[in-house]
């Protein structure tokens, strides 16, 4: 017996062993290889920001512009100055800048100079849909005016025709 339990106790230590040995497995891998992948996962995306980051704001300026988003095309024009100041972009991003103002201070005058004639057109359409919603308006007065009136007078008839023969 003293060998059966002999095997027992080594089976029991080998297999105490390895629950500890998973044990150990499982701290080290939520105490120490998680945070260094966190850790390793965010210079990764810092690395990829500053040797990337510069291009990818200029591309998205670009196309901003494109689609005539002038204010959205500045601000990342200004974010790509504020965070890679250094950048081979920068001269490229300086030139679109100065584009992007002139087309801002185009449309801006030629939206002034047509503004007035804009104005006029809308105005006269909108006093013909205020007229046209005002003679409904009048119709409807009108129409229950009327309606009003012949059911007062149904009330008041006999009385008026006996008034009327008094005199």
């Amino acid at each position: 017996m003293s060998n059966n339990q002999d095997r027992k106790i080594w089976v029991n230590r080998l297999l105490a062993f390895a629950a500890g040995g998973l044990i150990m497995f499982a701290i080290m891998s939520l105490a120490v290889v998680a945070p260094v992948r966190r850790e390793r996962k965010a210079l990764a995306m810092q690395l990829d920001e500053v040797q990337n980051g510069a291009a990818r704001l200029l591309g998205e300026a670009k196309v901003l512009a494109e689609s005539k988003s002038y204010e959205s095309a500045l601000s990342t024009l200004n974010t790509l100055f504020e965070k890679q100041p250094g950048s081979s972009q920068m001269v490229e991003g300086r030139k679109l800048y100065a584009e992007i103002e002139i087309a801002v201070q185009a449309k801006e005058k030629k939206w002034e100079s047509a503004v007035g004639a804009i104005r006029a057109a809308w105005e006269t359409a909108k006093a013909t849909e205020i007229m046209a919603n005002a003679e409904k308006e009048k119709q409807l007065v009108q129409t229950g005016m009327a309606e009003t009136l012949a059911t007062e007078w149904e009330k008041v008839k006999d009385q008026i025709k006996q008034d009327w023969e008094k005199q």
